[in-house]
């Protein structure tokens, strides 16, 4: 069912239109609940922020960008870092949804993936948004060339444990959804909010 067009017209994104990625987000949010706590790397002009606001009116929303001209809506939290920034953790601290819209670049969504994972509290996601650029025409990849492609496959090494902190990985159209399992250990995502605090 396609969101209703009041919906789109209040909020200028690519999330709801032409890329249909709302509707998953519906049904995190549903999950998650209103007072989450949500990242997305990757302001420009805070559109998809503005959607976090409304799935999730009682959490905190935080918009990491390496671009100052971006816009950041008021009552977000605003955090100025490339996306494979090793201080990200402390900037951002634990959340229950991080979203990556940023470079599409394979190695730098990897690295902040890497870098980020741990901040993602236990039950939570992880989200990389337009992985299947990579699978465009070759003139249309752009400097990435096929390094998303490239860097979603890497991923499947995560599932190298059944036991293990990725409770799954679904790859669907444009989007890879990683859920951390609930018994995943909690002492990371706990020192990364003690780090937040203390700054």
């Amino acid at each position: 069912m396609k969101p209703r067009g009041a919906f789109n017209e209040v909020f200028n994104t690519d999330k709801i239109e032409p890329w249909g990625y709302f509707q998953t987000y519906a049904k995190i949010a549903g999950e998650l609940g209103p007072a989450a706590r949500i990242c997305e790397i990757g302001v420009e002009t805070g559109e998809s922020l503005r959607v976090w606001q409304a799935l999730f009116p009682l959490g905190e929303v935080i918009g990491v960008d390496n671009d100052v001209r971006a816009v950041w809506p008021p009552g977000t939290v605003k955090v100025v870092k490339d996306q494979d920034d090793p201080g990200l953790p402390a900037c951002v601290g634990p959340c229950d949804l991080i979203v990556d819209d940023a470079s599409h670049s394979g190695p730098a969504t990897r690295a902040a993936f890497d870098i980020l994972w741990l901040c993602v509290r236990p039950g939570g996601y992880y989200v990389i948004e337009d992985w299947a650029s990579a699978l465009w025409p070759e003139e249309l990849r752009g400097p990435h060339g096929d390094s998303m492609l490239r860097m979603a496959e890497g991923l499947l090494k995560l599932l190298d444990r059944r036991e293990g902190e990725h409770e799954f990985i679904l790859y669907r159209f444009g989007m890879i959804i990683l859920k951390k399992s609930a018994s995943a250990a909690a002492g990371q995502w706990r020192r990364v909010n003690e780090a937040a605090l203390a700054r």
